[in-house]
């Protein structure tokens, strides 16, 4: 009982934190309050209200060297001409969560093979003022009320209708944070423009924005122009975009178009700069010194208007080459291949348990109908100190089951490397307590399996999932199982029956997990295991989320020669990432532990908040983009409670998280775990 009443205190200390961080801050001026309070007074719904947009890029590269092809979306302006320009035309529309779509119809560019660079630049052109964070999910707008803890204003006034409000950061300057000024209609607090300073992801950027009128279109830019400049290992590449909303030409929702010149010229709303032109100019010549028109692509569909001869072996080596350093993606309307970058710091990873890790991601989809789709998503593994190969083959099969997603799935592993503590026990009981038997790793096995499973969703709050489940456990030291007479492998096969609901919107989901091995000539264990689990992933304010776990499992049938392999608490070799790998789960604990009892109680926080600690830190702390703090205990048979106290941060360059473990109270050991964040959302 103690060690329970312990791991639902760790659950509580969560709750603290969060109160802490939700001090008290000074009451804001009138004008400011105003501006809080806008959205409320003076927008009403906009879920569905479109606004098409043009936007136009100028890329200048002022220097540049060999490491430049190594940053993704870079590979096709690390060569060749140094000044770029693309238009693009688009139509927005805002969805019923609030967030923004954008569709892309019409893109031309004078990068080489209609490609694009730096996307992460797109986030760049429509600021939500209003939001919690001005650009996706991160950068915290000073015009939202709970982001004003971060923030010092001032104001003066302009005439009697207008005030001029600035903002700083309170505290620190950081990577989630802006400066700057915005023009504010005194009576209504109405944004009316703005100007924004600020770096993030390597990227510096200066964004001046003037809002629309009232309503939906208050929410969004009527113009915004953007500069923005990148730095990296002595490169050094600058950028100046705009985008005008509300263009009066509306196209069909069909049209989806690259490299047509004319349809850009005519659905332009305003003119080019004088050095946009230029480049244009300077690409026409070349084009017609070599007599090569533009390619346009429609609907995925290369049409050349003259033919001209392809030098297929340079593109075929061009494309490897960006592939290595960039996602790959191949599309049409059957389907995609989504491959991630060969050479990719972002899959790199190391802790002093396991050492040093690699991973890669293939994914493909085909579409057969318009409700059913066949696709894959694999993932691929090195460990360098165990020396293996790992790697997760899903095949899935989505269709519509009364009218709700439902899906198949067929997924090969070669698995976890699994222990079987009976196997030693048996050889100690027969042979004696030899000192040799824990040195031979006879316990050690490579888990092989297959597993079919269907998720049908009853309704939107429960789902079952069923299938079959088959293991093939092989002994990782083969000649030394053979000299002491034990068997090689063991297989098992077993139905498994998941339960799944969220009983309301924004709360945990729980899981309800069965499983019985079957009986059979060529199977060497029968059991029974029964797992309960349930984990809430909360959004607080100010880009603060708290993790929660809850969970158990046990066995009610084993056998002697017994694996205790469960589905919610095992020792992951290919983890999906931060969220999935860090946060509800453990990071010191031997990866004997996991299956050395027939029980398993364990709670995981973590709470995660930018500003929180290591961003005060002088020089480094304001590259700190956010926080973590984790609490774990863990309960099994022949253990006393198992704690791990955390703490991690990211940056641009890297993830890092700091650990110890504790025995109840006394201190075991301490840890390091280490990511590479570099380009990850580039």
């Amino acid at each position: 009982m103690r060690r329970e009443v312990s791991i639902i205190i760790t659950l509580l200390l969560a709750f603290l934190i969060t109160e802490t961080a939700t001090a008290n801050t000074p009451e804001d001026s009138l004008v400011l309050n105003r501006v809080f309070n806008f959205t409320n007074k003076y927008t009403n719904n906009v879920a569905g209200f479109k606004s098409n947009v043009y936007i136009k890029h100028l890329y200048q590269t002022h220097r540049r060297n060999f490491t430049l092809w190594c940053v993704p979306s870079m590979y096709a302006i690390a060569r060749g001409e140094r000044t770029f320009v693309s238009e693009q035309y688009s139509r927005l529309t805002f969805k019923n969560d609030g967030e923004l779509e954008n569709q892309r119809q019409v893109y031309y560019t004078t990068i080489p093979h209609n490609r694009r660079t730096m996307p992460t630049l797109l986030e760049f052109i429509t600021p939500k003022l209003y939001d919690e964070t001005l650009y996706g999910d991160h950068i915290l707008s000073p015009f939202y009320r709970s982001n004003r803890v971060f923030y010092r204003y001032s104001q003066t006034q302009i005439d009697d209708k207008h005030s001029r409000l600035y903002f700083r950061p309170r505290y620190v300057n950081n990577t989630q944070l802006v400066s700057g000024q915005a023009t504010v209609e005194t009576a209504t607090g109405h944004i009316i423009d703005a100007e924004l300073n600020g770096e993030y992801d390597m990227i510096h950027f200066q964004t001046l924005t003037q809002q629309g009128e009232y309503g939906s279109r208050a929410l969004l830019p009527q113009f915004c122009r953007t500069n923005v400049s990148f730095k990296f290992m002595g490169n050094h590449i600058s950028s100046s975009f705009e985008a005008a909303y509300d263009c009066p030409i509306t196209l069909p929702d069909t049209v989806n178009v690259k490299g047509d010149r004319q349809l850009i010229d005519s659905i332009r709303p305003y003119s080019l700069s004088d050095e946009e032109q230029s480049v244009y100019d300077y690409r026409d010549s070349i084009r017609a010194q070599r007599n090569q028109p533009d390619t346009v692509i429609i609907d995925t569909v290369i049409v050349d208007p003259k033919p001209h001869k392809h030098n297929y072996w340079k593109e075929i080596g061009s494309a490897l080459g960006e592939s290595l350093v960039q996602r790959t993606r191949f599309s049409s309307e059957i389907g995609f291949v989504r491959l991630s970058p060969i050479i990719n710091p972002e899959y790199i990873s190391y802790s002093r348990r396991k050492g040093l890790s690699y991973r890669f991601k293939l994914g493909a989809q085909l579409n057969l109908s318009d409700d059913v789709s066949l696709g894959m998503n694999t993932r691929f593994g090195y460990n360098f100190k165990q020396k293996k190969f790992y790697f997760t083959l899903p095949f899935r099969l989505d269709y519509l089951y009364r009218d709700r997603e439902a899906y198949t799935e067929l997924t090969w592993a070669s698995g976890n490397r699994i222990y079987n503590s009976t196997v030693i026990d048996e050889l100690k009981r027969q042979m004696g307590d030899l000192p040799e038997l824990d040195e031979m790793n006879l316990d050690q096995f490579d888990d092989w399996n297959l597993r079919v499973l269907s998720t049908l969703p009853l309704n939107n709050r429960l789902a079952v999932e069923a299938g079959l489940v088959f293991h093939q456990r092989k002994a990782v030291n083969h000649q030394g199982m053979r000299q002491m007479g034990m068997p090689l492998e063991y297989r098992s096969l077993a139905p498994a029956l998941s339960i799944k609901t969220r009983p309301w919107r924004k709360g945990p989901l729980f899981t309800i997990d069965y499983e019985r091995g079957l009986p059979g000539k060529n199977l060497d264990l029968t059991y029974e295991r029964w797992e309960i689990d349930a984990s809430l992933k909360h959004r607080l304010h100010r880009l603060q989320t708290l993790n929660l776990r809850v969970g158990g499992g046990f066995y009610t049938k084993r056998d002697k020669n017994f694996f205790m392999d469960y589905s919610n608490f095992r020792d992951e070799n290919l983890p999906g990432g931060w969220d999935d790998d860090w946060s509800g789960n453990f990071q010191l604990l031997r990866s004997r532990m996991y299956n050395a009892s027939d029980y398993f109680v364990r709670g995981n926080v973590s709470f995660e908040s930018p500003l929180l600690a290591t961003s005060f830190v002088p020089l480094v702390g304001r590259f700190v983009e956010r926080e973590r703090i984790y609490l774990s205990s863990l309960s099994i048979a022949h253990s006393r409670l198992y704690s791990e106290l955390g703490y991690g941060f990211t940056c641009r360059l890297f993830s890092v998280g700091f650990f110890a473990s504790f025995l109840n109270t006394e201190f075991q050991e301490s840890g390091a775990k280490f990511t590479f964040e570099l380009f990850r959302r580039w």
